[in-house]
């Protein structure tokens, strides 16, 4: 695929599936890196070393080959462009801000809900809203096959465009914060009359009515899989998180990824506390 077609894809739906996208050497050098990981989402044991306070930690553990390790990695995602495709993605200066790779085992239980990375709990406790423009762009790999109802990703089209200006809303405090992680939070705020008509002046109403039928699809009519985007080992996806997305139950083998994360760099304000 073009690489102007990839960036318009990720701009437009969100995402974008890249078959094969790891050769077999490739496929072996992922493999190898991650071979000794075999971690739950969200262990930090399972993220490289990326910026200074990290490699420091590193040297202070003695874990040399784990910095090694990320100096082959930055060394991959160079050859490949990754930085100049997530500027182009999100048309700013863009930097790495982190690798991590993980893995899950078989479950009746799905990876991760349908959800948007936007909002978490994090910020009731704290009062900490995110700036929407913290969004990241992730290059995920596949390092095992993935399908339907077996760990492949979900992602409704177009929710990212949704989610970020509802965040921009609540940051420039246009709107209160409200809990909506979840697909059922978010879409119940977006049929609010008064959250609706907010939206409206900033979007196309099209991609508001898209975004609520899909997710009546998902919620009311239980069609769960039909944004699924299945791969064999070695297929990349690249996506916005704010997006909404899931990470489908595992039923037949296991499956582990790893991650690219590249953020807007220079970010002055992260943050808003209420």
């Amino acid at each position: 695929m073009e690489m102007s077609k990839i960036i318009q894809k990720v701009q437009t739906d969100g995402y974008c599936v890249i078959e094969n996208f790891l050769g077999e050497r490739d496929l072996k050098l992922m493999q190898e890196l991650t071979r000794n990981y075999t971690l739950e989402k969200g262990n930090n044991l399972g993220k490289y070393a990326i910026g200074y306070k990290s490699l420091i930690i590193k040297l202070i553990k003695l874990e040399f080959r784990k910095i090694y390790y990320t100096f082959l990695l930055k060394k991959f995602a160079n050859k490949f462009d990754f930085r100049d495709t997530s500027n182009k993605i999100l048309q700013c200066n863009t930097e790495l801000v982190n690798i991590d790779t993980y893995f899950n085992n078989v479950s009746s239980e799905p990876v991760l809900d349908w959800h948007c990375d936007l909002s978490n709990k994090s910020s009731i406790k704290v009062k900490k809203i995110i700036n929407p423009e913290m969004v990241s762009i992730k290059f995920f790999f596949y390092l095992t096959n993935v399908y339907t109802n077996n760990g492949c990703l979900s992602y409704i089209p177009g929710s990212h465009i949704i989610v970020k200006e509802l965040g921009r809303l609540v940051f420039s405090r246009e709107i209160d914060y409200e809990y909506y992680w979840s697909l059922k939070a978010l879409t119940a705020l977006i049929k609010r009359s008064d959250i609706r008509k907010k939206l409206e002046k900033k979007l196309n109403n099209e991609v508001i009515e898209k975004f609520l039928i899909n997710s009546d699809k998902i919620l009311i009519e239980k069609k769960n899989n039909i944004f699924d985007l299945p791969s064999k080992k070695g297929g990349l996806v690249i996506f916005d998180e704010y997006g909404v997305h899931r990470g489908s139950k595992i039923e037949r083998e296991p499956r582990k990824v790893i991650r690219f994360f590249y953020r807007k760099k220079g970010i002055n304000e992260k943050f808003r506390y209420n």
